[in-house]
């Protein structure tokens, strides 16, 4: 209801422009329109109506989350969502039944229905707070801790020398409470390395561990580029695909069964939202989390 409220003006100045003044002096006729929704998972699902465990962007089927499509996966059908929507005044009963063939909850007026331009499919974009340090990120401290153990994880900890940019977790990091996307953040710059030589239990190569988790630590460097190229995208698009290659190595070990994790299957929209809205700084929880600090 508040930003329906808020939103409001948009009706009409998307459609008919309001005159604005650009920064050379020349006033011009603008026609803004709302196109990017920032919020975590459980803000996503709850604007775009979708349930917990199922994509906000997509209607891939749960079964299939955690694979990798060969093809860019087709956004939710916003025609059949706004059709459902649509019949609210023909009854509960007949709303919540089109609501759900149009695989969404029976959420009463979003904010975004009226709006001109938009797709709030489209307009959910990639986080990379809650994505990846506190989401994949975090997945994967806990599988490497669960593959070669606490002890030697905090053991690795305490040899690290020190260096400029990177903070020494005296106390290792398998044991840490209430981890902060920043505390993740400075661990990636030497996750990798705490790995490199140490042995799996049972003789298994650990050469598909190392590549899987190089994988993603490539792609969360990659996805904060301040600037790209279709070479960037490329490469990005390729530590994505490195990746679901070797991640069987977590389930041949027992530390995973499946990789259905909706976080996991998000890595797959950054390409688009790249495309459309530019770099992830533009809309990156980051900046309005800081604001939860008293």
């Amino acid at each position: 209801a508040c930003l329906t409220r808020v939103l409001a003006p948009l009706k009409h100045t998307g459609v008919d422009g309001i005159r604005l003044t650009s920064g050379d002096g020349i006033v011009r006729r603008g026609h803004p329109i709302f196109a990017i929704h920032v919020g975590d998972y459980l803000e996503q699902i709850l604007a775009t109506g979708t349930k917990n465990g199922e994509c906000p962007k997509c209607p891939i089927p749960r079964q299939d989350i955690g694979e990798l499509s060969a093809q860019p996966r087709d956004l939710r059908n916003l025609t059949n969502v706004l059709e459902a929507l649509g019949t609210l005044d023909q009854g509960y009963f007949i709303y919540s039944r089109a609501c759900k063939d149009a695989g969404i909850k029976p959420i009463i007026r979003p904010y975004w229905a009226d709006l001109p331009f938009v797709n709030i499919y489209q307009s959910i974009t990639p986080d990379l707070l809650h994505q990846l340090y506190q989401g994949v990120i975090k997945h994967v401290i806990s599988w490497l801790t669960k593959a070669f153990g606490s002890d030697e994880i905090d053991a690795h900890c305490r040899r690290i020398p020190p260096n400029h940019n990177i903070r020494l977790f005296l106390r290792g990091i398998t044991k840490l409470q209430r981890v902060t996307g920043k505390e993740h953040n400075q661990m990636c710059r030497f996750l990798l390395g705490l790995i490199i030589g140490l042995p799996l239990p049972g003789g298994m190569s650990p050469v598909c561990l190392v590549r899987a988790v190089r994988a993603l630590l490539d792609f969360l460097s990659l996805a904060q580029y301040p600037a790209h190229s279709s070479e960037s995208l490329e490469l990005l698009q390729d530590a994505l695909r490195r990746f679901h290659a070797n991640k069987a190595i977590f389930v041949d070990l027992g530390i995973r069964l499946h990789f259905k994790l909706p976080k996991l299957h998000s890595l797959e929209h950054y390409l688009l939202s790249i495309l459309l809205f530019g770099t992830t700084d533009n809309y990156d929880t980051q900046y309005t989390e800081r604001l939860h600090i008293d």
